[in-house]
């Protein structure tokens, strides 16, 4: 099979990440639509079931895992993965928004943007080998939610060791002087050549002329028309944030 999902858009958020799903048009919409592969979902993660799930027709996403929308479990998936990090906070939450026929959009509780965007990423690639009939290997959940730890840790330790080496490439500023550079002494400046004095020629009569009237001064311009609104305005438009 084809990649189940296309990760269309990531936006994070102060609290939430959302992406935009797309499911691909050869996969199954619904969990019901590959009964095998959602076996295998529960089988591998059996604790999504334990799920609580607001908004569908039980009280825990076990009640609704054989009969929902592939994105739905994908939100659930991510969710148990972010729990088992022991990193995400207490409770870990989502939810799922159907936009199209068949594209989502998954919100998700975002304690760090580097962790839940590699549990989405690890959920879509779970998914991936269970709605392809499964095989080996087989998904090591625990060794998946323990490789976000460390990728969170390894980007933590990154950044202060970044920003050290920038300012340590950045050149010391060096002190400018406002006295004017000495001349070197090996080198003087040339006397100047005498030059010989010679009488100015006397000033040429100037013919007189007839008075011409003063110009009239010119009117002052009309101030400009500003039109009211945006077609007024000259200068970039805010943006609008979604």
């Amino acid at each position: 099979m084809a990649q189940l999902f296309d990760i269309k858009k990531v936006t994070v958020g102060p609290r939430t990440l959302a992406a935009e799903v797309e499911v691909a048009p050869n996969a199954p919409l619904l969990t019901s639509d590959d009964p095998e592969g959602t076996r295998l979902m529960v089988e591998l993660m059996p604790q999504i079931a334990d799920h609580v799930c607001l908004g569908d027709a039980g009280p825990h996403f076990g009640e609704v895992v054989e009969q929902t929308e592939l994105a739905h479990l994908l939100e659930h998936v991510t969710v148990e993965l972010l729990a088992r990090t022991d990193i995400a906070g207490d409770i870990s939450t989502g939810r799922t928004v159907q936009t199209g026929e068949r594209s989502f959009e998954v919100e998700l509780s975002c304690p760090d943007d580097v962790l839940v965007a590699g549990a989405l990423s690890s959920a879509v690639w779970i998914m991936q080998w269970a709605y392809s009939g499964g095989g080996d290997p087989k998904p090591d959940v625990d060794a998946i939610a323990s490789g976000l730890v460390d990728l969170v840790a390894s980007v933590s330790e990154q950044e202060p060791a970044a920003d050290e080496s920038s300012a340590e490439e950045q050149p010391a500023e060096q002190p400018v002087s406002s006295e004017a550079a000495p001349v070197s002494e090996e080198e003087p400046a040339a006397e100047p050549a005498p030059v010989e004095e010679q009488p100015a020629p006397a000033p040429e009569p100037v013919p007189a002329q007839a008075e011409q009237p003063a110009p009239e001064p010119a009117p002052a311009p009309e101030p400009a028309q500003v039109q009211d609104g945006w077609g007024a305005y000259s200068g970039p438009r805010p943006k609008s944030v979604r």
